[in-house]
């Protein structure tokens, strides 16, 4: 059984209907299943992160989509950067912080590799054979203003020990 039917399985009432929560405003209308990796249940996880008792596995599920290896993006994930952002921002989401974290490591993990550094092109690629960074720092761009009201929430910095490195990336993941 895959993640996303287990846990569509434990949390049932994932599976009904649209959600009304404004973060998830067209989650449903996106063609998950044409994005490369990406489950088609996709609205169930999203949704997933909204319940206070889902969200856990929910995360869990997320960061399976997200990340193709340890050091990598998928090719899904810039598909998710509106509805992450949109997610950190309510201060009235479960695991709040936990998804500003995913969001710090999407921002660190779409930076463009160094052509002139081995070591970075070792580590992450070429750019030309990676677009899914180039697709999120576009999705983090068009987005600019959710960056920048995300680095401003004190209570989010303090509650992610936000580093000026991790600052830094998403600026830079955002263009700003």
């Amino acid at each position: 059984m895959s993640a996303t039917a287990a846990l569509a399985t434990a949390y049932p009432s994932l599976t009904r209907g649209r959600s009304p929560h404004p973060a998830l405003a067209g989650c449903e209308d996106v063609a998950w299943s044409a994005v490369p990796g990406c489950p088609k249940d996709v609205p169930v996880v999203l949704r997933g992160l909204l319940d206070p008792d889902a969200a856990e596995q929910a995360e869990s599920v997320l960061g399976w989509i997200l990340l193709s290896g340890p050091m990598a993006i998928s090719a899904a994930t810039p598909a998710f950067v509106p509805f992450l952002l949109r997610l950190a921002a309510d201060p009235s989401v479960p695991r709040r912080g936990e998804l500003f974290g995913l969001v710090l490591v999407v921002a660190a993990l779409s930076e463009p590799s160094d052509p002139g550094n081995a070591w970075s092109l070792a580590l992450s690629g070429a750019e030309q054979d990676h677009p899914e960074r180039r697709l999120c720092r576009a999705s983090f761009a068009a987005d600019a203003a959710l960056v920048l009201g995300l680095l401003a929430d004190e209570e989010l910095s303090a509650a992610s020990s936000l580093s000026e490195d991790d600052r830094t990336s998403l600026l830079r993941a955002a263009g700003l």
